[in-house]
């Protein structure tokens, strides 16, 4: 699989990952040295990311097509505005976060913690926010990655605090780098496990959710990770013989897409629009998918098997 295709799908998590642990070098002082400006800062910086999120969505480019991937943000934002209330019982706890001494480990749990932060930030719950502040700034100086977020990529955030396209311009800035740093490290299977974790991680706290407020809503969300899955497969595969953890997550993530073929689909045919001077497609058609209160029952326990094992 050539590598720009992985680099692409890697780019959607960290862009947004930065952000958080950007914020993190604020979030993180000691209490008497955070002014309230400082504090408003971070909820600025949260508060703009959330709305790029929630207004954009999440869109990659493969094969000179553009199909839209939904966010772990967005499924928080849906749990959210579903009435749902709060439960960090489903959230991996911050005591774990010592336990995570691999580079497997980490950089799967990085995902899954700015996942966590993301649903945190929804239901405005600062006080746990804190926490996994911490455990990020922890993972990303773990992973060599931290370094990249220097003085003056922080101080120039805060300068364009208010601005969301030069805020997202500098994050894309610095994922470059952050791009570059694994690339250049040979390490760019570090990207796709923060992927996988994140991914995993919203779709675990939406199944979950699903158990205790059942809902046609939710169910079609489940539905609709499909496609998702699918290139989060295609992207793990190249890194199946790095260990047995790769070996392990990527089988049953292949087991969980034959259960997710059992979705029906029901296609609508709407014409393409074609750009050929840039060489893109964009794909217009519709599609309903179709699942049984069953089919996401097996998929609830098989996202939880997962979940145990890179959150272990």
């Amino acid at each position: 699989m050539p590598k720009t295709h992985a680099k692409n799908r890697i780019r959607l998590v960290i862009i947004f990952l930065i952000i958080i642990v950007a914020a993190s070098i604020f979030y993180l002082r000691k209490p008497s040295d955070k002014t309230t400006d400082e504090v408003k800062l971070i909820e600025n910086l949260v508060a703009s990311s959330v709305k790029a999120e929630h207004e954009s969505g999440t869109i990659f480019h493969f094969n000179n097509i553009l199909f839209s991937l939904p966010s772990p943000y967005q499924i928080s934002l849906i749990l959210h505005e579903s009435g749902i209330s709060y439960n960090k019982e489903l959230l991996n706890t911050t005591n774990k976060a010592s336990d995570y001494v691999t580079n497997f480990s980490r950089a799967i749990n990085f995902g899954v913690y700015g996942v966590d932060l993301g649903y945190i930030n929804i239901y405005q719950q600062t006080q746990d926010a804190a926490s996994y502040f911490a455990v990020l700034k922890i993972l990303s100086l773990d992973l060599g990655i931290y370094k990249v977020l220097n003085q003056e990529t922080v101080n120039r955030i805060e300068t364009n605090i208010d601005n969301r396209d030069s805020l997202m311009v500098i994050v894309s800035e610095t994922y470059r780098n952050v791009d570059k740093f694994l690339k250049n490290n040979k390490r760019e299977d570090t990207g796709a496990l923060i992927l996988a974790g994140g991914w995993i991680e919203s779709v675990y706290v939406l199944t979950q959710e699903m158990k205790n407020n059942p809902h046609p809503d939710l169910m079609q969300r489940i539905a609709e990770q499909k496609r998702p899955l699918e290139n989060l497969i295609k992207l793990l595969v190249p890194y199946a013989e790095n260990s047995e953890n790769y070996k392990f997550l990527i089988e049953n993530l292949i087991d969980l897409a034959y259960t997710f073929d059992e979705i029906i689909e029901e296609y609508e045919y709407i014409p393409s629009i074609d750009f050929p001077k840039k060489k893109l497609t964009i794909v217009n058609s519709k599609s309903k998918l179709i699942i049984t209160p069953k089919l996401t029952s097996v998929i609830t326990e098989k996202i939880d098997k997962l979940h145990k094992f890179i959150t272990q």
